[in-house]
């Protein structure tokens, strides 16, 4: 089975800065966005993942995420509630926890699929390189058009020690990309860098936000919510926004693609 996890946010972002005019943009771009992937990986089963607030991480860093500038345009608001009513007539899965990021409830589904399932993560994310280390999990950027490669040392190790500007994840001062490369091919250089308490206590600390949380225990708190194609309803939306190049020229292959996902909707489900 092919398993698409659609890493919401990153979707709705880049969907943002879509063409055309009007006061869907950023809806037509995500739905729009959303069934080009389906058909480009053959999907069978489709997970809409959402982002939670992860407290673990603000515990660790108070500051986490603390350069990012707010949006203040309530349209984004007003489409992303839309694009996730609209979601509720496709037969796809959305799965959500309060207490944790987008990226650990697709590190979740991604360790309880199927070792038979292919799973496929579509996000412009990196973070997500470090669950290449599961064979059957592929992570494609539909900005650069491509899958993304293996890191050649332990990923989370090396953004540890470099920090994610996007995130505020600090890293280690004076350490680069190169000499993190350096550090993680040598195990004594290592060693003896960690040796350092300061630096010890900083990596771990940055290491702890990067590394993908582990949701054992914590599923129970999983927002999951199966939905089967209402086709009636998904093209009065459509209509209603007038997405005219879908209705009047696409629908038929969205009917294919949604009905064929029907089949295994209700079936699925993560442990």
């Amino acid at each position: 089975m092919n398993i698409l996890v659609i890493d919401s946010h990153n979707m709705l972002h880049r969907a943002r800065h879509g063409y055309g005019q009007g006061d869907h943009i950023m809806t037509f771009g995500f739905f729009r966005s959303l069934k080009s992937e389906i058909t480009k990986h053959n999907a069978d089963k489709v997970f809409i993942v959402s982002e939670g607030y992860p407290i673990h991480r603000y515990r660790l860093n108070p500051e986490y995420k603390g350069t990012r500038i707010s949006i203040k345009d309530d349209g984004f608001y007003r489409q992303k509630d839309d694009v996730f009513k609209i979601c509720s007539y496709l037969p796809i899965t959305y799965i959500r926890h309060p207490d944790y990021e987008c990226d650990d409830v697709i590190g979740y589904i991604c360790e309880t699929a199927n070792k038979k399932d292919n799973v496929t993560i579509v996000s412009t994310d990196s973070d997500f390189i470090q669950l290449l280390e599961l064979e059957n999990v592929k992570l494609w950027n539909p900005i650069k058009k491509k899958f993304i490669e293996k890191w050649p040392v332990d990923y989370v190790a090396w953004k540890a020690l470099v920090g994610d500007k996007a995130d505020n994840v600090p890293g280690i001062k004076g350490i680069g990309s190169k000499r993190a490369f350096k550090l993680l091919g040598d195990k004594d250089f290592f060693g003896e860098f960690l040796s350092n308490n300061s630096n010890k206590e900083l990596y771990d600390n940055c290491y702890e936000q990067i590394k993908l949380a582990n949701l054992d225990g914590f599923s129970l708190g999983l927002e999951i919510k199966n939905y089967k194609f209402d086709e009636e309803k998904l093209k009065e939306s459509f209509t209603k926004r007038s997405f005219k190049s879908i209705i009047e020229k696409a629908w038929p292959k969205w009917q294919d693609t949604m009905e064929k996902l029907n089949n295994v909707n209700s079936g699925y489900t993560v442990n």
